[in-house]
């Protein structure tokens, strides 16, 4: 019944010239352009069959929309680098650059409701309200830096650099941003007092680098937009209040780390722990209704405040254990850890709403569930309702939900995830390969239940056989979405995400087709789901992005990740 399509043309390049005038120096410049045009339609034709149809309503009398959207992404990059021998031992490596980078981004918008008649498309041939609009956005940065790399005997290598950032989204009163870097890399296991033969190589490194995030589009300038004033007359009124001091975030991270070869590099261990800090984080804050400004969204004050720190360790661990005549075994395991925290916010500012049920939190992971809890409840089965309902007093007791406050519920972003992954290979020629991966120490808003068990009469199976349930679940379907802490799940997962075979065809067939090698792949992927969660797909995201987001809870409107089964054929020339 409803028509979507879109129609999308993308457009890659770049060009590179290369310059090599002595033997000591070298340069290069790119350019590079990204260009997508893209045009989203939705269309109901006029249905007269179903105009009294309660169910479908105006929708039957039709409607069409068009949505034009066009990005062009340029940039400019030029690198030099110099390198010279400054003893036999030691070595130079000192380079520069300029980077620019500009977007531009137009979207025209039209839209139009109710055919006169079937068999009608266009925008013009609707007879009810009709609307459209457009807007320009662009961005602009600019960037230099320089880097020197100092290696002595090509197993210790000391670096250091500085890079400056100019962004066309900084305020007027914000200039030019400076990020240092540092790092040291040591490969120990060539000094000659290394012993430890089984540790084919070892290397120690370690970082320091900061960082920065650019504030969005305009939020640093002061805005109106258009109204009808008095008599019909056009008007301005305030918008957006701007900062003139807005200034970008800021990360500062330290890295610590080894890498290590076993027995002759047939087992390998990655190990990394980072700790970063981001400063000046960029929030949105009302302002006060009196100086004429709307005091929220889409009114409100960008402004640079708090920080957060986040800390955690990367683990790579590979493996051959087996490797005798034909058959080898390669086998590799990886896994992180988060922990995110808040450590700071404005001053006299404990929190900051970041959604529905989401609050950035002093002491607390960003982007967190809040919400009341439910912690006790009974059924009643002569009235069929939840009664006697309790709920967390935030001090570790109960008390009556309708005076309770809002609690911790969980993190909505993993605080453990891996993938472990094995390939078997058999005569060099046929290779077998699976994945596994998982994410865990989060929750997601399960929006799936939330429609069918909060809107369009409850349909859910809660409402028919409640004595099937916990009485809490029972209370929170019942309370009209006052009290919604059980939509809020455990999204760990563990997903065979994927399954491959691939054959190398023989030397004999591959010059019979001309190439100098020829293979055959079927592989499988998101090919099953372990999970608890009772919504639709634990990674299903509707414009949630990494933080949860204020858009998680409609995922029923996302298609989850569908099962693939894929064949290759690939030849080389």
């Amino acid at each position: 019944m409803y028509h979507f399509t879109q129609d999308l043309d993308r457009f890659t390049g770049s060009v590179q010239l290369q310059h090599h005038p002595v033997k000591w120096f070298t340069h290069r410049v790119t350019f590079g352009v990204d260009r997508t045009r893209e045009v989203n339609t939705l269309y109901q034709p006029r249905i007269d069959s179903l105009v009294a149809n309660p169910t479908f309503g105006s929708d039957a009398l039709g409607f069409i929309s068009i949505e034009n959207h066009n990005v062009d992404y340029t940039t400019v990059d030029y690198a030099a680098t110099a390198a010279f021998d400054l003893s036999p031992t030691l070595h130079s490596s000192s380079s520069a650059g300029l980077q620019f980078y500009h977007t531009l981004g137009d979207t025209v918008y039209a839209d139009g409701l109710f055919f006169p008649a079937p068999g009608l498309s266009a925008i013009s041939a609707t007879t009810g309200p009709r609307s459209n609009s457009n807007g320009t956005e662009e961005t602009k940065s600019i960037g230099a830096y320089g880097q020197e790399q100092i290696s002595w005997r090509d197993r210790l290598f000391l670096t250091a650099g500085l890079r400056s950032d100019n962004h066309s989204t900084f305020g007027a009163n914000f200039n030019r941003v400076y990020y240092p870097k540092f790092s040291a890399s040591w490969i120990m296991s060539e000094e000659p007092f290394w012993k430890y033969r089984f540790v084919s190589q070892l290397r120690l490194r370690a970082a320091y680098g900061e960082s920065g995030r650019a504030p969005p589009q305009n939020a640093a300038v002061r805005s109106d937009q258009p109204v009808t004033g008095p008599n019909d007359v056009d008007a301005v009124t305030p918008l957006f209040i701007g900062n003139p001091d807005l200034g970008p975030e800021r990360g500062k991270e330290i890295e610590l780390g080894f890498d290590a070869g076993l027995w002759n590099d047939r087992a390998g261990i990655e190990f990394t722990y980072y700790r970063k800090k981001t400063v000046d984080e960029i929030l949105l804050r009302e302002v006060a209704p009196s100086i004429g400004f709307p005091p929220v969204p889409p009114g409100g004050q960008y402004f640079n405040a708090g920080a957060v720190l986040n800390q955690g360790i990367e683990l790579l661990a590979r493996a051959r254990p087996y490797d005798k005549g034909p058959v080898s075994v390669d086998m590799t395991l990886n896994l992180g850890t988060n922990s995110n925290k808040i450590l700071s916010l404005s001053p006299g500012v404990t929190f900051v709403t970041a959604g529905t049920n989401l609050q950035h939190r002093v002491g607390y992971p960003v982007g967190s569930w809040f919400t009341k809890k439910v912690v006790s409840a009974e059924f009643d089965s002569t009235t069929g309702q939840a009664i006697n309902i309790m709920c967390d007093d935030g001090k570790g007791g109960a008390m009556a939900c309708a005076n309770a406050p809002v609690v911790y519920i969980g993190r909505t972003t993993p605080s453990f995830e891996g993938g472990f992954s094995t390939t078997l290979t058999l005569w060099n020629r046929l290779r077998v390969y699976g994945l596994l991966d998982f994410k865990t120490g989060y929750r997601k808003l399960d929006g799936t239940t939330r429609v069918r068990c909060t809107f369009f009469g409850q349909v859910c199976r809660e409402n028919f056989f409640p004595l099937e349930f916990d009485p809490k679940r029972i209370a929170g379907v019942q309370s009209n979405r006052s009290l919604v802490d059980f939509l809020i799940a455990d999204a760990k997962f563990m997903k065979l995400r994927e399954v491959s075979v691939v054959y190398t065809l023989p030397d004999a067939w591959a010059t019979a087709l001309r190439t100098s090698q020829a293979t055959v792949s079927l592989a499988g992927r998101n090919l099953h789901t372990w999970t608890g969660y009772t919504g639709l797909d634990p990674e299903a995201m509707f414009l949630g992005g990494s933080r949860g987001g204020n858009f998680s809870q409609w995922e029923q409107a996302d298609l989850p990740q569908l099962t693939q089964w894929i064949v290759t054929v690939n030849l080389a020339f």
